[in-house]
């Protein structure tokens, strides 16, 4: 056999072999067994706040009540929810982008004073937001604004300080009468 031949037919084995490495097909490996589905996330947790108001024994506090004011006594003695801040939006809060606070009304906010907030009915634990009809301010010296609007927005009533005494507690007006969001300490 000449040396081309020899040659030709070495470079045909070679080629022939790298062909027959190429597809012989590899074995197959089994998929990977899909990965469960990940549980729903919990709902955020929520709790209730009906106090937002530091004084001792809540003795001077804004108060926002879920009942108009008696016409014989001129106090609100409905559910409440006390303060002695700014508070921009009475649906509530998130302390940390997870939980949520709630504002809501309850009964015996106010120690030492039985005519304001004592009163139990089914307005206990309801949300403060859209549901106010009166509201009373019993610090010395700070004014409060009731708005229409989150964020301190839109129609307002202002509340003068009763220094302690939280009569007499005032109807919101008809545009806020059950229409409140935020209210303002200035």
């Amino acid at each position: 056999m000449s040396m081309r031949k020899t040659t030709a037919v070495a470079s045909a084995i070679g080629a022939l072999s790298a062909l027959a490495f190429s597809v012989t097909p590899a074995a197959a490996a089994p998929p990977a067994p899909a990965a469960p589905p990940a549980p729903p996330a919990p709902p955020a947790p929520i709790s209730y706040e009906s106090d937002a108001c530091s004084s001792s024994g809540n003795g001077y506090c804004f108060i926002l009540h879920v009942n108009s004011r008696g016409g014989q006594t001129w106090y609100s003695d409905s559910p409440c929810f006390v303060a002695n801040k700014d508070i921009s939006d009475h649906y509530g809060y998130s302390p940390n982008g997870v939980s949520l606070v709630r504002y809501v009304c309850r009964p015996g906010q106010i120690s030492g004073s039985p005519a304001v907030c004592n009163l139990s009915n089914s307005h206990d634990g309801q949300g403060i937001k859209n549901n106010a009809a009166s509201a009373s301010n019993g610090e010395c010296s700070a004014n409060y604004r009731v708005y229409f609007n989150s964020g301190h927005g839109g129609p307002s009533q202002a509340f003068l300080p009763t220094c302690g005494d939280y009569w007499p507690s005032e109807n919101l007006v008809t545009a806020l009468k059950n229409n409140n969001a935020s209210h303002d300490r200035y």
